[in-house]
C-alpha cells in the first residue's frame, strides 16, 4: 500500500539518505503500523493543492500509472500551465531543466478519477528548455488534468512535475454558465497573494491575464529577459494559479519596457522581449504570423474572448501628425470588428490590456484609447451602430480596481469596463477620484477578480477578491 498525503505529513522523521530526487529510486518511509511505504513526493502540495487518490484504491481511477506512483522533480522550477483552450485541444507547457527524457500525459477526469489517458507523448524541450504542445481530441466542456514524467534510460518512469487542471471549452451550440478569473499587473518585487486565492479554486473556466505579467524594464539581453520572467513564475503563487487552471494571456508595455514606443524601440530589444512572452506562457502561435497576439477563442454560445494587442502594433506619432490615428493596427482593427459582428456567443469579453474608459485624466497621460481619439470613437460607434449586445471590456495596466461605464455620455455610455488588479503593485491614487454613481466600485488593493457569465440571463456577476481570500466588492449587473 501507498501512503496517502495526510499519512505522509503525519511522518516526523524522515530517511532520507540516497534520495535523489529526479533519477533515483523512491526511498521509503515508516508508517505508524511500523510498515514502511514508498515515499511517492518530496512535496506538500501537488495538482494544485488538491490531494490525489491512493494508486490501487477503489476511487482512484483505471488508469495503471496513476500520477502518484513516481516522485515529484525539481527540474520544473516554473511548474506547468495550460492555456488558449478550445473545444477540442489545449496548449500545455512547462520548462525543463533536467537531462533525462521527458514526457507528457494528459487525462480525462471523471470528478476526481483519472478515466481516460488522452495524450502520452515523448517531447523535446526547446531552446531554453520550453516546451509547448498541442493536445488534441479534448471532448468539449470536460475537465482534464496532466503532468510531465522524467525518464531513466530504459525508459522507466522516475520523477514526474506537479499536476496540473483544465477544462476544455464548451462547444458550439453550447450554452451554459462560464466562470474566469483575471488579474494584471504583477510587479517581481511584491507578493501576488491574489493569485494563490484563485489558485486554490476549483470552479474557475480560465483566467485572464491582462499584460504586466512579467515586469522586464531596463533588461536588453535574452538572458535577462527569461531571468525576469522566472523570477515572477516560479513564485509559489503563479504556480499554483496557472496549474489550476489554463490561462488566456496579452501582454502590455512593462513585457517590453515601461511606456515603450513600436516605432522607436531597438527592434532587437522587441524581438527578444515578443520572445520570451511566447516562451513563457502557454500560448498557440498563429500560423501565418507566428508573432501576432491579437486573437478569440470561443467558449460554446456563452463567451468569445477577443484578446486584443494594444501596445505593440501602436503608432504614437499620428496622435500629432494629422494621419489617421493608429492604436490598434489597421489589420487588427478591422478584424476585431468583423469578428465582433459575426459573434454569436451571448457575451463578448474584450482583452484590452489598457483601459477604452474615458477616466477623465487619462488623456494626460498619452497612453490609453482616449489619447487615440479617432480609434475610439470608431470602434465604440460601431458596436452600437451594428446593435452588438453583450460587450464586456476587461482591462488592467491602471494599477487599481474598478467597475463602470465606458463613457459618461455619448458613445460608449451603455457599454462596462472592468479594471482588474493590480495583483502585486502599488496603488494608483487616482482610483479616489472615481466615485458613484458611474463607478460604484474602485480600489487600489491588490486583488484579482471572478466573473461568472449566465447566458440565460444576461447576467454577469463580478467579485474582487483580495490576497487574504475577502471580497472587497460585488456587483451583478445584465449585458
Amino acid at each position: 500500500m501507498k501512503s496517502t498525503r495526510r499519512q505522509f505529513l503525519r511522518v516526523t522523521a524522515i530517511g532520507t539518505a540516497g534520495l535523489v530526487i529526479g533519477c533515483g529510486k523512491p526511498g521509503a518511509i515508516t508508517r505508524e503500523d511500523g510498515g514502511t511505504d514508498e515515499l511517492d513526493a518530496g512535496f506538500e502540495e501537488t495538482d494544485a493543492g488538491m490531494e490525489q487518490p491512493d494508486a490501487g484504491s477503489p476511487d482512484a481511477g483505471t488508469t495503471p500509472d496513476e500520477p502518484e506512483q513516481v516522485m515529484e522533480a525539481f527540474g520544473f522550477p516554473l511548474g506547468l500551465a495550460s492555456g488558449d483552450v478550445e473545444a477540442t485541444r489545449a496548449v500545455v507547457w512547462t520548462r525543463y531543466d533536467g537531462m533525462a527524457s521527458l514526457r507528457v500525459r494528459v487525462w480525462r477526469m471523471d470528478g476526481d478519477v483519472y478515466a481516460e489517458r488522452v495524450a502520452d507523448s515523448l517531447v523535446v524541450p526547446g531552446d531554453g528548455g520550453y516546451v509547448h504542445l498541442d493536445v488534441s481530441g479534448l471532448v468539449a466542456g470536460t475537465r482534464y488534468r496532466y503532468a510531465f514524467f522524467e525518464e531513466d534510460g530504459n525508459g522507466a518512469e522516475v520523477a514526474r512535475s506537479a499536476i496540473g487542471r483544465f477544462r476544455a471549452a464548451l462547444a458550439a451550440g453550447v450554452s451554459e454558465p462560464v466562470t474566469f478569473g483575471a488579474c494584471s499587473c504583477t510587479h517581481q518585487g511584491e507578493t501576488p497573494t491574489p493569485l494563490a486565492r484563485a489558485g486554490e479554486r476549483t470552479d474557475l473556466d480560465l483566467f485572464l491575464l491582462l499584460g504586466d505579467t512579467s515586469y522586464n524594464d531596463g533588461k536588453d539581453t535574452l538572458a535577462e529577459y527569461r531571468t525576469q520572467w522566472a523570477a515572477n513564475l516560479a513564485s509559489p503563487e503563479y504556480r499554483k494559479l496557472r496549474a489550476s487552471t489554463s490561462v488566456l494571456a496579452s501582454w502590455d508595455d512593462h513585457e517590453v519596457t515601461n511606456d515603450f514606443n513600436p516605432e522607436t524601440i531597438d527592434q532587437g530589444k522587441f524581438a527578444i522581449a515578443k520572445k520570451t512572452f511566447f516562451e513563457n506562457l502557454p500560448l498557440r502561435r498563429d500560423t501565418t504570423n507566428p508573432d501576432r497576439i491579437w486573437k478569440s477563442l470561443k467558449w460554446g454560445d456563452t463567451a468569445e474572448f477577443f484578446v486584443l494587442d494594444c501596445r505593440g502594433e501602436r503608432k504614437p506619432s499620428t496622435r500629432f501628425n494629422g494621419a489617421p490615428q493608429i492604436y490598434l493596427s489597421r489589420e487588427q482593427l478591422d478584424w476585431f470588428k468583423a469578428a465582433l459582428q459575426a459573434s454569436t456567443a451571448r457575451f463578448k469579453v474584450i482583452l484590452n490590456s489598457v483601459p477604452i474608459t474615458d477616466f477623465g485624466f487619462s488623456v494626460f497621460t498619452g497612453d490609453s484609447w482616449v489619447s487615440y481619439a479617432q480609434q475610439r470613437s470608431e470602434v465604440l460607434a460601431f458596436i452600437e451602430d451594428q446593435m452588438i449586445s453583450g460587450v464586456l471590456w476587461v482591462s488592467g495596466d491602471h494599477h487599481f480596481a474598478s467597475v463602470g461605464s465606458v463613457s459618461a455620455n455619448g458613445r460608449g455610455a451603455n457599454q462596462m469596463e472592468v479594471l482588474v488588479g493590480p495583483g502585486a503593485q502599488g496603488a494608483n491614487l487616482a482610483y479616489a477620484l472615481l466615485r458613484p454613481p458611474r463607478w460604484p466600485f474602485a480600489s487600489g488593493t491588490n486583488n484579482y477578480t471572478s466573473f461568472r457569465l449566465d447566458p440565460m440571463t444576461g447576467k454577469v456577476e463580478v467579485v474582487f477578491v483580495d490576497g487574504m481570500g475577502a471580497e472587497l466588492f460585488k456587483r451583478e449587473f445584465t449585458l
